[in-house]
């Protein structure tokens, strides 16, 4: 029998969810599996904990009798997994296999899936890869997760937000600034890289 909810919005299918509906949460399940399982590793290198904790996520919502609407189905699972991935890293058996937003595993990753959506593989695209890179590797945390969600992951501003904690003011003028910062990063170091900038303007503007 075909789930109807595969056809479906995802208010719509958050909604059958609230009622209890199982084929919605087979829905969700199958629609974000592979989006929270990329984000998950950027969180926690540890795999098989990031599915653990997503069989898990699922599993809670099966079981809750007490969910409310959401405006966006896609950013409260990935906001729940990061919390239990974090959870899971607070504890003694965890701590030492896990990482964060915080370490240099997350900045690599980020760095190449960035730098591969817009450099090919020309000598002077290469070079342009290498210096976004670089210009990266020097952004904090919170930058680069919010590059990552916003320009990788492609949630929209409000998504970012909720995911981040933030209401939307705060988390545009994050991503500005961002933007800015490896605009200078580049510029300070005397590279000519037209393409970016007009990729960076266009963002910013």
């Amino acid at each position: 029998m075909t789930n109807p909810y595969l056809q479906k919005e995802d208010c719509d299918v958050w909604e059958g969810l609230c009622e209890g509906n199982l084929q919605a949460l087979e829905a969700l399940y199958r629609r974000y599996y592979a989006l929270l399982l990329n984000y998950g590793k950027k969180c926690c290198p540890d795999i098989e904990l990031v599915r653990d904790c997503i069989q898990e996520l699922f599993v809670k919502l099966a079981k809750s009798s007490r969910l409310s609407y959401t405006e966006s189905p896609r950013s409260y699972l990935l906001k729940s997994l990061r919390n239990m991935i974090n959870d899971k890293q607070t504890s003694a058996s965890s701590k030492s296999e896990c990482f964060s937003f915080d370490d240099e595993i997350f900045a690599e990753t980020l760095s190449d899936d960035f730098s591969d959506d817009i450099f090919g593989h020309s000598d002077d695209e290469i070079r342009m890869r290498k210096a976004l890179m670089h210009a990266i590797s020097l952004l904090t945390p919170q930058q680069k997760h919010i590059l990552y969600l916003r320009y990788i992951k492609e949630l929209s501003h409000r998504e970012v937000a909720d995911v981040m904690n933030m209401n939307i003011q705060s988390s545009m003028n994050l991503l500005s600034r961002s933007l800015s910062k490896l605009r200078d990063i580049l510029t300070a170091k005397s590279i000519s890289l037209v393409s970016f900038f007009q990729f960076v303007s266009e963002i910013i503007d």
